[in-house]
């Protein structure tokens, strides 16, 4: 595609970018403002979930109405996330919406939070009454756990951040590792890839490319945890199964494959 042409395809999607933003902003300032009030007096945290995982699914449609992307989920994934109970699903993080597309698809769940986020102005609101925000170590190991055992999924990035897909190193943040042992929950992972890539870390939001982006999801294994035992999480335990999570997610490069 020359490069006048390939300027009027991308404009008008840039334009339909920044639409959605602009929805997305004001739907969180409707959610946060007006229906969730009455829902915190009530302490009815569910109802919020379901509310924000409604407005993902209404997102993730609207992208697939108007091109401008998809998700790719086999009917197999899709299956499996729809029998998930109970699960701290891991997930790699190439684009800022991977929370909004997993929330959109999978049952009764939410997510681990950034402090940063809780003081959003757009969505403050939204993820300090229906996220897990992490400004309190045990106080979130202790909710997550109270929302696993009654059946609830957690959504969590252990790389931190968002990560180009050629990084070539990838620290593991240990969180996930330790919400999984101390509630004896199993680990989904999920792998997500978005193609071509969007809204990476340090990528502008306008560019948004000059053909529907495809984000895949890929359930690529569950990992198994044990039933909690008194007392803290050993630190080797965390170690390990933060690397079974990264061979999970991140598989080394088989024979031959570039890296």
């Amino acid at each position: 595609m020359d490069a006048p042409r390939r300027l009027w395809v991308r404009l008008p999607r840039s334009v339909v970018a920044l639409l959605f933003f602009l929805a997305f902003g004001v739907g969180g300032l409707i959610l946060g403002c007006i229906l969730f009030p009455p829902l915190v007096l009530f302490g009815a945290r569910r109802a919020m979930r379901a509310l924000v995982r409604a407005s993902y699914r209404l997102f993730v449609g609207a992208g697939r109405v108007t091109g401008l992307f998809r998700v790719d989920l086999s009917p197999e994934d899709r299956a499996r996330f729809r029998a998930m109970r109970g699960r701290v699903v891991v997930a790699s993080h190439p684009s800022l919406i991977d929370v909004v597309i997993l929330l959109a698809y999978l049952p009764n769940a939410t997510a681990v939070a950034k402090a940063a986020a809780g003081r959003n102005f757009f969505y403050s609101r939204i993820v300090n009454a229906a996220f897990l925000v992490n400004d309190d170590p045990r106080r979130v190991l202790d909710e997550a756990k109270d929302l696993l055992a009654r059946g609830g999924n957690l959504v969590i990035f252990p790389e931190g951040t968002r990560t180009p897909a050629d990084a070539p190193a990838r620290k593991l943040h240990r969180g996930a590792a330790q919400i999984a042992l101390h509630a004896g929950a199993p680990v989904p992972c999920v792998s997500v890839t978005c193609n071509p890539p969007v809204l990476a870390k340090g990528q502008p939001w306008w560019d948004v490319g000059d053909r529907v982006i495809a984000f895949t999801l890929r359930v690529c294994g569950e990992i198994p945890v044990p039933a909690p035992e008194p007392g803290t999480v050993p630190h080797a335990a965390a170690v390990a199964l933060t690397e079974q999570i990264r061979g999970l997610l991140f598989p080394p490069p088989a024979d031959g494959e570039k890296t």
